[in-house]
């Protein structure tokens, strides 16, 4: 399977200035999926088989104005799709229920590719850099595909009173209780586990005869935007970007309560697509880890 940076959408109007973009990403060193049939429409109405069997960082629309497709793009953005990284040309007027507060699109017009070269570049990089891999183009492009709008159709709609910040706090004020009362349990074991809960980070360290065996930060913010709860396993300098996995808090309409959909770097093991825990159930998660951790130190 071909691996590629991005993969480009655009509409019959945008053609040959798109491939002017395209042939700037090239010459910056990206990675580039695009063929001159490869329109908003082609990929709309291509099904699984027929895609491209290749796997991209980013599938990247080129968006002049809002149509099924291109809100079917932004919808994907907003509940939170990684591989998915529309280029809005031209100050297109983007309807705000379709906007995230907490997300950069990337801006620009198709007549200066080196903005958008540059600003495209640096996306790509700032996921190399968090541990971001490819998906395979048919699944980025399904999960697109299913967030158009159907006829007569019309989503369970998400309390107005829901707050992912207060689902933020909350969610860190938990897991900071559960740890401190947690981690004395481990000198039954021969660890030390520590806690240091402030407000924007939790601090989790275990060690054995003076060595960290163990640490994890879990930290307010991140890749996903400041309402998001980051994690990094390991000490480190706190410098630059780095991540092993981040959570975002969304309301789970079926269950109707508050839910924080988890990426998976390596927090937890890894892989797989993003899943939804209770509070409980996250930090359910996290202490298994831990507990897998421990117990390789020392069997």
């Amino acid at each position: 399977m071909s691996e590629y940076d991005v993969a480009v959408s655009f509409t019959e109007e945008q053609r040959s200035a798109v491939e002017g973009v395209v042939e700037a990403f090239r010459q910056r060193g990206l990675t580039v999926l695009h063929g001159s049939e490869q329109t908003h429409e082609w990929w709309s109405h291509k099904e699984g088989g027929d895609l491209p069997d290749a796997r991209v960082r980013f599938f990247v629309p080129f968006v002049s104005a809002v149509d099924d497709f291109t809100t079917a793009v932004l919808q994907a953005v907003k509940t939170g799709d990684e591989h998915v990284l529309p280029v809005l040309l031209d100050d297109v007027p983007v309807p705000a229920e379709l906007l995230h507060p907490h997300v950069s699109y990337v801006r620009g017009t198709a007549h200066r590719a080196d903005q958008l070269t540059e600003a495209l570049a640096a996306r790509v990089e700032a996921a190399e850099a968090a541990g971001g891999g490819r998906a395979p183009v048919t699944e980025v492009v399904a999960r697109v595909k299913a967030g158009a709008p159907a006829a007569e159709e019309t989503e369970p709609a998400v309390p107005a009173g829901f707050s992912r910040y207060v689902e933020q706090d909350a969610a860190l004020r938990y897991l900071g209780e559960q740890f401190a009362a947690a981690l004395p349990g481990l000198q039954r074991r021969g660890f030390v586990g520590t806690a240091h809960v402030g407000d924007a980070r939790i601090a989790v360290r275990v060690e054995r005869a003076g060595d960290t065996v163990y640490a994890l930060d879990i930290q307010r913010g991140g890749i996903g935007g400041d309402e998001t709860v980051n994690f990094v396993v390991g000490r480190h300098d706190g410098s630059g970007a780095l991540t092993n996995g981040w959570a975002r808090p969304v309301y789970d309409t079926g269950a109707g309560t508050g839910v924080l959909e988890v990426h998976d770097f390596s927090v937890l093991g890894g892989g797989g697509a993003p899943r939804a825990y209770r509070r409980e159930e996250l930090f359910t998660a996290l202490w298994q880890r831990i507990d897998a951790v421990l117990t390789s130190t020392t069997g």
